[in-house]
């Protein structure tokens, strides 16, 4: 108790930020009295150990002096509490749910609370092991299991007064009066607060209980010949609150984590009104040329978050290349030191876009300069690859080497660091952990990473203190489908709780999409706005807002949740033209800003094409004539693949790269480098870098992941605001004056889109099989509807980016019927049918394992406990995790490598020459192989095409591939990389193919056209 309660007080004193503080500060009156709670909670969380049948669990090894050598209940028995040791089940209850009982009944009888007013305090007890509680094992712990709790009549009271005297121990070491004790129970917590405390309990409780690192050695049992031995003054001294006070500066020094991130006072001060100050900061921020100035959305941006009353949310949406990201980081910045928030979030829709932004947001980090000479900057990226990127794992070593070199005198992020060992942005050894690493001061993640914050899974109070903690980015939001946009919704709604900014980003947003996520934003920050009676500062730090401090008063269980009123969104009707424009809140009202476009514009000649192979050839045969790099984006891998065949045929095999996600990441990496390095703004024919003709063939990831541009582009149809995405890829950076730097032919950006299979005479169009299994018939109706291309002859000319915003707006608005061709109707009124439906099926799915509504949960007084509707996922297992928010059918991952002979090799063309591994190197089966190889191994994995995993194939898939690896994997389950993955034994047929057959499909691969999946004949 007395460990977990030191490190309370240091978590709150240096790590949680302001603005954190300010949520539970609200419900308690100040944040001193917050403090208290949170060190009182954290205190009392093992309150349940205090019970005859935790102290009769059997221990792994026998006490001395005599004492039983099945458990340590000769210590209570030798006090005089009587034990039982005939347990049938020692877990029965748990010692969660004996505390939260125990603290309930004890904060009743002698405080007067109210039953509802203990049970929000208490949820967070039984809570601490990362599953909410449930109300019927609370009952049954103080109805039904009174032995167990030592409340029957034969303990006579001896272990109540017992745990009494614990949690009068614990009040009073948090510093609480009686009276003051007593007022903590006329208001009961919020369920926000309640998620952020247990969040920080569970970090001091496994801070206090970790003796593994050095942080906390464990204490000799009294009585024993080990705390005989210590009487010397060799063992830390936990009699006096000296002794543990040293003991804990010693674990918090070693633990080396970082303060919150805070902005350095004098550049957000500046008067950014004034142009020039604009421009110096933000050419300091992003490494900008001299001149340079932001664009309009950029300033925009800046302005919004620095002037906003009570800011909250921001939507900015701005065509492709207007620079959003830098908008996002900037206004990121400066709302995190209005709001007291310690760092940033930023999240993305793939690992590659993420990746290439783990880049960006590491050299921001680096240009921002730190208050006083602190370098409070932890970085984290949080991925399924993750520890795959170079980058990250570069600043992990780095981290390692300035720990190795802590000075336990100095006072550094924790500790200091001799010389200049500390890197500039740094990931803290604490925080070298899968549920942990989340907890940096800055994140860069996946998108699901996000939306994890909204499942009912074990340890999602971590990810809610996570997140609550930053300003979030989201980028392009509307890239979601309707599954992951009910989990964004709802955490989006957390959020707008927790107080927390965030800012989304979008090139192509419906208006309906825009107005249910600031709904959802609003629906939170709304909770206890109406019941509170005064504002009050409560002890925050300079320049951080104020919160309401406010009573709760209970609501009838079963009111409906209440949206936010309809006069405080106000945002444009569905009629408006704004484009670029940004949406934003000052408290719990909503408006918008039209912004000026940069000036940037783009006009894309659009036809469409015939889907077959001769019409495919005969159009690369004119483009091609003077050369030029075209871009041919499918919808499907199995047509990308097709594709590329097709062309390397026609034009060699030099000029045609593929790209898709069915290749081993280090493939995949690589490709995406290569084109990166090709096609990138700083690739030119007049350096050499940019090919004098190249053809890229690949699927969605051309779409969003990769900054490169085509001389013309080749694409499948594609919902409109995809599509739209498509064509910021053509003529995307300026070559030469008026593009001549292009060849001629195609100085002039111009798109073809293919996809569609026939024309039913003067009907509606008939789609490949392969782009139909992607995207809904409805949608693709409404593409080419609102784009006026009715018939295989249809051209016309987008403008971009004033097209934008009005074809998504009339695509997904309530009068998309009146783009669609009369003859049309019929059929397009069953496709939206069928979508809606699919949509609403996708919304139930959500609803599964999505926690409550965090409005809901106010209006009803609900607390944590019964918080999941069923049992929550594992946090040991991310994976399923991201599945979950991401409504993918479950798919199996293998590490692809070859069969020769008696030996295993990588892929002939894998290999690290530059560590002494070769191509193809052989890998060892008698041994575990060296980190550096289990590395190149483990990036030689590939997810398997769902087809191959169906729900009644997969437990067979599995079953055969273990089988398949025999005994020659065995020793690298003890190998970090390669432990409980799975690999598929590739062999070379006489055509030099690599291939297997499992579970009846025949797989091959090969470096150009990655992983092929056929049934076997």
């Amino acid at each position: 108790m007395a460990d977990s309660i030191a490190m309370a007080e240091r978590i709150w004193g240096h790590w949680v930020p302001d603005g954190t503080k300010q949520v539970i500060a609200r419900d308690v009156s100040g944040v001193d009295q917050a403090r208290a709670v949170y060190l009182m909670l954290a205190g009392a969380h093992d309150v349940g150990k205090a019970t005859p049948v935790f102290q009769a669990k059997p221990i792994r090894f026998e006490p001395a002096n005599g004492g039983s050598p099945e458990s340590l209940a000769w210590l209570p028995e030798r006090a005089g509490l009587p034990v039982r040791r005939d347990f049938a089940n020692f877990n029965k209850p748990s010692h969660p749910i004996a505390g939260q009982a125990i603290f309930e009944w004890y904060m009743c009888k002698t405080y007067g609370w109210k039953s509802d007013v203990a049970r929000s305090y208490a949820s967070v007890i039984g809570g601490h092991h990362g599953t909410p509680s449930e109300d019927c094992k609370i009952k049954d712990a103080r109805l039904g299991e009174l032995i167990r709790m030592g409340w029957d009549e034969a303990a006579q009271g001896l272990w109540q007064s017992v745990q009494g005297e614990l949690l009068e121990f614990v009040i009073q070491r948090a510093g609480l009066s009686a009276s003051l004790v007593e007022t903590l129970g006329a208001t009961w917590l919020s369920a926000e607060s309640e998620s952020l405390l247990t969040g920080l309990v569970v970090m001091a409780d496994w801070m206090a209980s970790n003796g593994d690192e050095g942080l906390f050695p464990l204490i000799p049992v009294p009585g024993t010949l080990t705390a005989l031995s210590c009487d010397d003054g060799g063992c830390d001294d936990v009699h006096s609150w000296e002794g543990l006070n040293a003991r804990a500066e010693r674990a918090w020094s070693n633990l080396h984590l970082c303060e919150p991130w805070r902005s350095a006072p004098g550049a957000p001060d500046m008067s950014l009104d004034n142009p020039e100050d604009l421009g110096k900061w933000f050419r300091s921020r992003f490494k900008l040329p001299e001149g340079a100035s932001p664009r309009p959305v950029q300033c925009e941006a800046a302005r919004l978050a620095r002037t906003v009353e009570a800011p909250g949310l921001m939507i900015i949406e701005a065509p492709m290349g207007e620079g959003k990201t830098e908008a996002a980081l900037a206004a990121a910045e400066l709302l995190a030191r209005r709001t007291g928030r310690g760092g940033i979030c930023v999240a993305l829709p793939t690992m590659a876009t993420t990746d290439a932004m783990f880049g960006r947001v590491h050299e921001w980090l680096d240009a921002l300069p730190a208050p006083d000479g602190e370098d409070d900057k932890t970085i984290w990226l949080a991925h399924g690859k993750a520890r795959l990127n170079e980058e990250f794992r570069g600043i992990i070593a780095a981290s390692r080497r300035a720990m190795s070199s802590i000075d336990p005198d100095a006072d550094s992020c924790g500790g200091g660091v001799r010389g200049k060992v500390t890197p500039e942005t740094m990931v803290s050894e604490w925080m070298w952990g899968r549920k942990k690493g989340v907890l940096a001061n800055f994140l860069v993640c996946t998108v699901d990473q996000v939306l994890m914050g909204a499942l009912q899974m074990k340890h999602v109070v971590l990810r809610q203190l996570a997140l609550a903690n930053k300003v979030v980015v989201i980028d392009e939001c509307h890239a979601y489908d309707a599954y992951m946009q009910e989990y964004l919704k709802r955490i989006l709604e957390w959020l707008g709780g927790f107080r927390a900014p965030v800012v989304l980003l979008s090139a192509t947003l419906p208006e309906r999409q825009r107005r249910e996520m600031a709904e959802a934003y609003l629906r939170g920050r709304s909770v206890g706005e109406q019941q509170h009676q005064s504002t009050a500062s409560v002890g925050l730090a300079d320049g951080v807002s104020e919160l309401p401090v406010h009573p709760r008063r209970r609501r009838r269980r079963g009111m409906a949740a209440v949206a936010p009123a309809a006069s405080a969104i106000r945002e444009p009707s569905e009629e408006t033209s704004a484009y670029p424009m940004i949406t934003y809140s000052s408290g719990s009202q909503l408006r918008s800003e039209p912004v000026a476009p940069s000036g940037r514009s783009l006009q894309v000649s659009c036809r469409l094409m015939p889907d077959d192979d001769e019409s495919l050839i005969a159009l690369l045969d004119g483009l091609l004539e003077s050369g030029g790099c075209i871009g041919v984006i499918c919808d499907a891998v199995g047509r990308a693949q097709h594709a590329a065949d097709l062309l390397s045929a026609r034009y060699g095999s030099d000029a045609v790269r593929l790209t898709h996600s069915r290749f081993v990441d280090m493939d995949r990496m690589d490709n995406e480098r290569e084109l990166r390095e090709l096609l990138g703004p700083r690739s030119t024919r007049a350096n050499g870098r940019r090919p004098e003709r190249l053809v890229v063939v690949g699927t969605q990831v051309l779409e969003q992941s990769l900054d490169i541009d085509f001389d013309a582009l080749v694409t499948d149809i594609a919902p409109v605001d995809l599509l739209m995405q498509r064509l910021g890829r053509v003529h995307r950076h300026v070559r030469g004056d008026e593009q001549c730097d292009r060849p001629l032919r195609l100085q002039t950006a111009t798109c073809y889109i293919r996809g569609i299979e026939s024309w039913d005479g003067e009907a509606e169009p008939r789609y490949d099989g392969d782009v139909k299994a992607v995207y809904e018939e409805a949608s693709l109706m409404e593409t080419l509807g609102v784009m006026g291309l009715a018939s295989l002859s249809s051209t016309m000319t987008a403008h971009l980016p004033g097209d934008i915003a009005a074809f998504v707006r009339r695509a997904y608005g309530d009068r998309a019927i009146g783009a669609i061709p009369e003859s049309w109707r019929k059929s397009y009124a069953a496709a939206v049918d069928h979508r809606s439906g699919e949509w609403e099926k996708k919304r139930l799915r959500a609803h599964s394992y999505r926690i409550k509504s965090l409005r809901g949960m106010d209006d009803n007084r609900d607390t944590l406990t019964d918080w999941f509707k069923h049992s929550p996922l594992d946090d040991a297992d991310d994976d399923k995790g991201q599945r979950a928010v991401r409504d993918t059918q479950e798919t199996v991952e293998v590490m692809l490598l070859r069969r020769c002979g008696e030996t295993v090799r990588l892929l002939p063309w894998i290999g690290d020459p530059s560590h002494g591994i070769e191509l193809g190197a052989e890998v060892p089966t008698g041994s575990i192989p060296d980190d550096r190889l289990a590395l190149l191994v483990s990036q030689c994995s590939v997810r398997l095409p769902a087809k191959m995993s169906g729900y009644d194939r997969i437990d067979a898939l599995i079953d055969e591939l273990e089988r398949g690896c025999g005994d020659e994997t065995l020793l690298w389950a003890d190998s970090p990389w390669l432990a409980g993955r799975l690999t598929l034994f590739l062999e070379e047929d006489g055509d030099g193919v690599l291939h297997a057959r499992v579970n009846g499909f025949d797989v091959s691969y090969s470096r150009v056209g990655g992983l092929g999946v056929a049934k076997a004949e």
